[in-house]
């Protein structure tokens, strides 16, 4: 059976970024006050995770809330805007604790590109953080109309 494969800015990539706060002994109600935002995701060492296995570590994320079919810039913007006011208390608690910003692009076509500018990678320079991205590229054939996947 051929599948018909969309043609929209939903199937040649998707983004996101989350910042992320980790290690064992997180206030993670203090971090929700300092930093004045409300985490997508908090866990606490013991919790079981989807898959039934205890969190080796408490966790405190904040996703960023732009949608999927935008730039991976956007999304670090969104983060810069919310954070960067904040670098103090972050810096402090880097000292004790991994800090992080967890970046993706997936993309569904043979060729893309990733580029930020020097405004979108200040985050990473202001709060000491290396630039990591996970990048998956699925060839633009795997991604059906429906958003499922060919076989």
């Amino acid at each position: 059976m051929i599948m018909e494969i969309a043609n929209t800015k939903e199937t040649r990539f998707s983004t996101g970024a989350a910042f992320r706060i980790y290690g064992v002994g997180l206030d993670l109600d203090d971090i929700t006050r300092q930093l004045g935002a409300k985490p997508d995701h908090r866990h606490t060492k013991g919790d079981l995770d989807p898959g039934g296995k205890p969190y080796a570590h408490d966790m405190w994320s904040l996703r960023s809330a732009i949608a999927k079919d935008e730039e991976l810039e956007g999304h670090l913007l969104w983060l810069a805007d919310r954070l960067l006011s904040r670098r103090d208390y972050i810096l402090s608690l880097r000292k004790g604790f991994n800090v992080d910003i967890y970046c993706w692009k997936n993309c569904f076509t043979e060729q893309s590109s990733l580029i930020l500018s020097t405004r979108a990678l200040r985050i990473f320079t202001e709060l000491d953080i290396d630039l990591s991205v996970s990048l998956l590229c699925l060839p633009h054939e795997s991604k059906t109309k429906d958003g499922g996947w060919v076989d």
